[in-house]
């Protein structure tokens, strides 16, 4: 039977553990050729990346590099172009967060965290959407938060990048739907990952969730690979959240 990607290159940043990994596994089960971009992962993290993808038999190249960087972006999809041709789907998952109430944030707190959240996704989509456009084809997988949409104390540069993400999504999809090329966004809730905090992870705030548990890294996959498949062919610049029911 066939896979709903076979054929397709997918890129996805932040790929060296977590939701990144995650969605990295899941459209290499469904038949797509992956690059797995992270800056600086773990070597450890990485090789069990790029063999976890590689065991469903389709290519896997790993690219280190700052999504925040434009050379490296640039340096980036050259190699990616390089060894398989084009990039038919990208997930821009790559984000960092840096808690702090607001009168204790620095500027590099602020500035960091923008540049990776917000302005790497700018410089991703900008560096692969010219061969997306030539192509007239493409699916663009923005990932923000649900924190984007609500908010949350202590973490307003990442909440504010994050409701940035959902409105360079809704940009995005308007100016490239004219070029096939679908955008849309995944917003999750609290997944089990690293940037999770431990006030999260309490019995107390879990009973908060309506769904009684956290997600998984695998939930949020399931979402991606949705928005960027064929069974999304005609979904454009929507936000989906899976999030357990905390924003309803």
């Amino acid at each position: 039977m066939a896979r709903s990607l076979e054929n397709e290159v997918a890129l996805v940043t932040g790929a060296s553990r977590g939701i990144g990994r995650a969605v990295a596994e899941r459209l290499a089960a469904e038949g797509a050729t992956l690059v797995l971009n992270d800056h600086a992962p773990r070597s450890s993290d990485v090789e069990q990346a790029r063999e976890a993808v590689a065991r469903h038999g389709f290519g896997v190249e790993v690219v280190d590099a700052d999504v925040s960087d434009t050379q490296a972006v640039e340096e980036m999809i050259a190699r990616a172009i390089e060894r398989f041709g084009r990039i038919d789907i990208l997930v821009n998952n790559a984000g960092i967060a840096r808690p702090g109430a607001i009168d204790s944030l620095t500027e590099e707190d602020w500035d960091r965290t923008l540049d990776v959240n917000l302005k790497g996704q700018f410089l991703v989509v900008r560096a692969v959407g010219a061969g997306m456009k030539e192509r007239r084809k493409g699916s663009i997988v923005n990932v923000a938060s649900e924190l984007g949409l609500v908010g949350q104390p202590d973490l307003s540069p990442y909440c504010a990048s994050k409701a940035g993400v959902i409105g360079l999504t809704k940009s995005l999809a308007r100016e490239l739907a004219p070029f096939s090329i679908r955008v849309n966004c995944v917003a999750p809730g609290p997944t089990d990952t690293a940037i999770l905090s431990d006030a999260e992870r309490t019995v107390d705030y879990i009973a908060t969730v309506p769904l009684q548990r956290l997600g998984t890294p695998a939930d949020i996959a399931s979402a991606v690979w949705f928005l960027a498949s064929p069974e999304s062919s005609w979904t454009t610049g929507q936000i989906l959240s899976p999030n357990g029911g905390v924003v309803i």
